[in-house]
């Protein structure tokens, strides 16, 4: 639930711009409840290596969760630290809380960040070529394999919204041109029902 930067009750400020691990970070955010402010990056006009930006990452990478006003100390640098941040500051919004269905959910989130967005990003980063491609088929793999787990769930990890779907629901989306929708029907009903909540749709616009 964004506010308003002069609410007296915003904690915290997510520093980003519109990319997949912005987004993300915004989703689990407003699925937890928490309350939190945008400060937008250029990152075409490098404010991500400005000083003030290095100061918080000396990376000069986003997104970065800081504590605002009350505990100028906190930062999260780094995207699944912030999702998992979010999970943890609200019980049952984004974890089961059964030991059990917890520990499936924490499989599917990271099933979805190393056989996905893990080898999607390293892509991203290489020049045409062998290695590049490969990377681009691993990750498309890794979605396609989303249709297995959907089988018996609407969600990923179960019957209810977690991480996993936030992580899967944002990557997904940035390689659906790839995917041969028409062979992956529960996928295709999956991307429409996470796209339909309303703290999903409130994440996606966080960056503008």
């Amino acid at each position: 639930m964004r506010k308003a930067v002069d609410t007296p009750a915003v904690v915290h400020e997510l520093v980003g711009a519109r990319t997949g691990n912005c987004v993300r970070a915004a989703i689990a955010l407003e699925a937890a409840g928490i309350p939190y402010t945008v400060r937008r990056i250029d990152l075409a006009a490098g404010q991500q290596h400005s000083e003030r930006h290095l100061a918080l990452n000396p990376s000069g990478k986003v997104p970065v969760l800081t504590g605002g006003a009350t505990a100028p100390a906190f930062v999260l640098t780094q995207s699944n630290a912030i999702m998992l941040f979010a999970a943890e500051r609200a019980p049952q919004a984004l974890l089961p809380g059964d030991p059990t269905a917890r520990a499936h959910a924490y499989e599917r989130y990271f099933q979805v960040v190393t056989d996905i967005i893990g080898p999607s990003h390293a892509a991203f980063r290489l020049g045409i070529g062998e290695g590049r491609a490969l990377l681009e088929r691993l990750a498309i793999d890794g979605v396609v394999a989303l249709e297995q787990v959907l089988t018996h769930a609407p969600y990923l990890a179960g019957p209810n919204f977690s991480i996993a779907d936030i992580a899967g629901f944002t990557i997904t989306q940035a390689l659906v041109a790839r995917l041969d929708v028409a062979a992956l029907p529960r996928i295709t009903a999956w991307l429409a029902r996470i796209g339909a909540l309303p703290e999903v749709r409130r994440g996606l616009a966080a960056f503008g």
